[in-house]
């Protein structure tokens, strides 16, 4: 379902416009939508040829690689104002990724000549969008280097670490509320599911973590920072 956006504010409380003058983003309403999404809907495909840029007002969407045998590879989670799909706007290509509705989910959808438009007027956004890919290439950097050289043990706790750092959780009895399947974890690291339970329940045995329904408890934060 999607309907116009009322109030241009909506827009500019992602963090990508922080500091940014209301009256220096000039958008046309026909240039914003907002669109609904029900769990497990999907938002759009691998390959879409579609140009537009997203933000996320409320919700948890999953972005993943489907390879050619069908397997999935879940490569981030979108979080509220995250945004996406500034890529294919950018350079015309398609999708590389897919991207669903993990929870209901709320965004705004900007046409791509609307986006374009923001970088050429903007340079603070533009600079901002340039870190943020500057960022993500370091990201993919680490991660190659992961799956090559890493034991699926090692991958899993600089997973937990990276979770816990990033909410504030990194501390004895750390909680990570909401947390990931053992399926999307081993979609994110590269590894089975299976291998994924065995990984957690050595930690659980060790004393560094407890584990419930999609809750994590971090007892040794220090630990998930060995070598061994």
């Amino acid at each position: 379902m999607a309907r116009p956006v009322s109030d241009i504010g909506q827009l500019l409380s992602c963090p990508l416009f922080a500091d940014v003058a209301r009256e220096s983003v000039t958008l046309d309403a026909r240039d914003l939508r907002t669109r609904f999404y029900s769990p497990g809907q999907i938002v759009f495909n691998q390959d879409d040829t579609s140009g537009e840029v997203y933000f996320l007002r409320s919700g948890l969407l999953l972005a993943l690689y489907l390879d050619q045998d069908g397997r999935e590879l879940i490569f981030t989670r979108l979080n509220t104002h995250d945004y996406f799909g500034e890529i294919s706007a950018i350079d015309g290509g398609k999708r590389s990724l897919s991207v669903y509705a993990k929870t209901a989910s709320c965004l705004i959808v900007m046409k791509r000549q609307a986006f374009l438009d923001l970088l050429e007027t903007i340079p603070l956004v533009r600079q901002r969008i340039m870190i943020d890919m500057a960022e993500r290439i370091r990201r993919l950097t680490r991660h190659s280097y992961q799956l090559t050289s890493q034991s699926v043990d090692k991958r899993l706790k600089a997973y937990v670490a990276r979770m816990a750092l990033e909410s504030g959780a990194f501390k004895p009895n750390g909680l990570l509320a909401k947390f990931p399947t053992h399926a999307e974890i081993a979609g994110s690291i590269g590894a089975s599911r299976e291998e994924v339970s065995r990984s957690i329940s050595v930690l659980k045995r060790a004393g560094i973590l407890e584990a419930g329904r999609q809750k994590l408890t971090i007892l040794q934060p220090n630990a998930l920072l060995s070598e061994h």
